[in-house]
């Protein structure tokens, strides 16, 4: 579970510095720890509920704190489990943006996504507990959209924007799908050949190769 812990405290931070807690984000330690112990109590609980399963007075049990305090940062649960997920995806952004904007490519950003979701286990294991409400992948490679629309005129001409766009948005779809079985699934294929079967899919949809293969790199 060291991986979870590592997350949560990254989207703690992130959360205290847009001031998403709080207007004025001046926290006492005693409030600090109130929150730390709610977003430690959601992932307990997602090892053995779903979300939709997880009700307020759970969390607030298993964090041993009052539902006053929970109700003055989150709406419910559902919005303390987005706050934390959408805080996390952009740190895990701005990592993979450091690895892949200069000599920016798909095979790039595929292969950084996988590292980070080997890395990460247990966090990604929880999120494929609720594939209908999780963002996290979606916001990964969704934050890269331009980037990926721009290679797709660049190799097919005849393309127009909006053709690109709506074949971005099925290809966004299929992919994060792809990756939520494959976790699922206890990532039992090498991320190469994840790698791989996500630019076939890729193609599929593009009806052409644009993007070599791993094996072909």
């Amino acid at each position: 579970m060291q991986y979870i812990w590592l997350f949560l405290n990254i989207a703690y931070e992130n959360c205290i510095e847009k001031g998403d807690f709080m207007k004025n984000s001046h926290l006492d330690r005693r409030t600090k720890y109130s929150l730390q112990a709610i977003r430690t109590a959601l992932f307990d609980l997602l090892e053995s509920k779903e979300l939709k399963h997880i009700t307020v007075t759970d969390v607030c049990k298993l964090a041993d704190v009052n539902r006053g305090t929970f109700y003055k940062y989150y709406e419910d649960v559902p919005d303390l489990f987005a706050k934390i997920e959408l805080s996390v995806a952009e740190e895990t952004c701005e990592t993979i943006r450091k690895n892949c904007l200069e000599n920016f490519s798909v095979q790039k950003l595929l292969s950084n996504i996988l590292a980070i979701i080997i890395e990460n286990k247990d966090f990604t294991r929880m999120l494929t507990k609720n594939p209908t409400e999780t963002r996290f992948l979606r916001e990964i490679i969704s934050s890269f959209r331009p980037q990926l629309i721009e290679t797709m005129p660049a190799n097919i001409p005849e393309l127009t924007t909006e053709i690109c766009d709506m074949y971005f948005d099925f290809i966004l779809g299929g992919t994060v799908n792809l990756l939520l079985q494959w976790i699922k699934k206890d990532m039992t294929l090498p991320a190469s050949q994840m790698e791989s079967l996500s630019i076939q899919f890729i193609h599929s949809v593009l009806g052409t190769k644009i993007y070599p293969l791993s094996d072909e790199n």
